[in-house]
Parts: C-alpha cells; sequence; structure tokens
C-alpha cells in the first residue's frame, strides 16, 4: 500500500508540470510535508478534471491576514480556490463536514472552522476574527450557498462577509469562480469535467463603510455587501471581455 502511494505520488509531481502548464513553478509556501503532498494532489486533479486556469495570477500576500471573497459556484470551489494559491486556506464549512472522519484532520490542519447552519453560529464568528488577527487566509463566500450557473449568475450576498470585513480592518480581495460543473451535489461536481478557471481581483475598498455604529446598522452591512459582490462582478465583466477580444 506505502509503495503504490509512493509511485503515485511521484507520477503525481512529475506530471502537474505537464497538466499545469506555466502555473507548475507555483510551489506552496512553508507547511508540513503532509500538507505540501495534499496541495500536489488538489492541483493535479484540478488540472486534470477541471482543466483549471488562473488568468490574472495569485495576488495574495505570502504573510499576514486576508479576507479572501468570492462566487459560490458549487463543491469545487473550495479545492479549485487552493489549487489557484500558495496560501493555506481556512475555509469556513459545516459543521457535519468537518467532522467527517475522513477530512476532519485535514480541516483542522489547515485551519478550517466549522459553522452550524442555524445561521446563529457565534463561536464560528468568533474564530474566523481569531483566524485572521493570527495572520491567516480565510475565504468566505458571501452568497452563503451554492449557486450552479458556474458564475453567469450571482445571488444576494448575506450580511455576514461584510461584517467581518469592517470588524477587522485587514485586505479583502475578491475571486471569481466560473466554468466549473453546474450542479449543487458534491459527488457529481468532484466527478464531473469541466473548464474551470478562478480571477482573483485588487483589494475592495471599505474605509468608507467603517465607523463605530456600521456593525449594527444593517444599511451600512448592506451597502458593504453590494461593494463586495461588485467587486467579484466587475471580475467577471473584465474576463468576459478578455476572453473575446
Amino acid at each position: 500500500m506505502s509503495l503504490a502511494f509512493g509511485v503515485f505520488s511521484s507520477a503525481v509531481l512529475l506530471l502537474s508540470p505537464w497538466l499545469l502548464g506555466p502555473r507548475a513553478e507555483m510551489k506552496p509556501l512553508e507547511v508540513p510535508w503532509y500538507l505540501r503532498l495534499v496541495w500536489y494532489l488538489n492541483r493535479f486533479y484540478c488540472g486534470l478534471f477541471h482543466k483549471l486556469e488562473v488568468p490574472a495570477g495569485d495576488p495574495l500576500p505570502p504573510e499576514g491576514p486576508v479576507l479572501l471573497v468570492a462566487n459560490h459556484t458549487c463543491g469545487i470551489d473550495h479545492l479549485v480556490l487552493q489549487s489557484a494559491t500558495r496560501r493555506p486556506l481556512g475555509f469556513v464549512i459545516a459543521q457535519e463536514y468537518y467532522d467527517l472522519p475522513v477530512i476532519h484532520w485535514f480541516c483542522k490542519a489547515v485551519g478550517c472552522i466549522p459553522v452550524k447552519r442555524d445561521g446563529r453560529d457565534l463561536g464560528a464568528t468568533r474564530a474566523v476574527l481569531r483566524a485572521l488577527e493570527s495572520g491567516h487566509v480565510v475565504p468566505i463566500f458571501p452568497e452563503g450557498r451554492i449557486n450552479p450557473a458556474a458564475g453567469r449568475e450571482f445571488l444576494p450576498a448575506r450580511p455576514g462577509a461584510a461584517w467581518v470585513a469592517l470588524k477587522k480592518k485587514v485586505p479583502v480581495i475578491p475571486a471569481y469562480i466560473a466554468g466549473t460543473p453546474e450542479t449543487n451535489e458534491i459527488p457529481r461536481s468532484l466527478w464531473t469535467p469541466s473548464a474551470a478557471k478562478v480571477v482573483f481581483g485588487p483589494p475592495i475598498e471599505l474605509e468608507e463603510f467603517r465607523g463605530s455604529a456600521a456593525l449594527r446598522d444593517p444599511e451600512i452591512l448592506e451597502q458593504a455587501s453590494l461593494r463586495i459582490m461588485k467587486a467579484i462582478s466587475d471580475l467577471k465583466l473584465k474576463h468576459a471581455a478578455e476572453s473575446h477580444s
């Protein structure tokens, strides 16, 4: 078993440049060897099954806290986002998935944050704030749920991402995901080939919304949420224009 795994791992490392083209030189930042291997396995998977492209490259700083906001298209969004950057991503994920024995060790190792689906999990919110205070990258999907339109349409943003962005003065970087399998079923999204893309944008300017009352004002949170979704929408329009030029 260990020999077969070693052969497979070596094949992944050898084939990654062929599958990932100009992105092959990108390496993960300093992480334990087992996370480095999983990172390469994920890149192999995203390159083979989903022909992942990252036209704008990875703009995340090599260190320091970042709030990464993206549209949510299907169950592989976590995988394509992680494949697109060298930084470990501590996703906010549903408690029932976090507790699955097959992935729990990995979720814990990379700093994923479990959240209950009732929308009132204050412990998860505090965990997000602590992760940012510790210098981690925390990705959030502002739409709050999967919208299986492969990046063509967006759902209205929930206020959680805006609240965190205004609470902690950290870079808020948008990402646009497109071309993924059009399904909200996780197994189907994993095994359906696609032509996925991840496009990153510049940090979102939210300074005008910050203030002592902002976190308690639904109107300010709504305006900040609209600004976040507009940044993602602008990436969609820019990508569409560049694709047709």
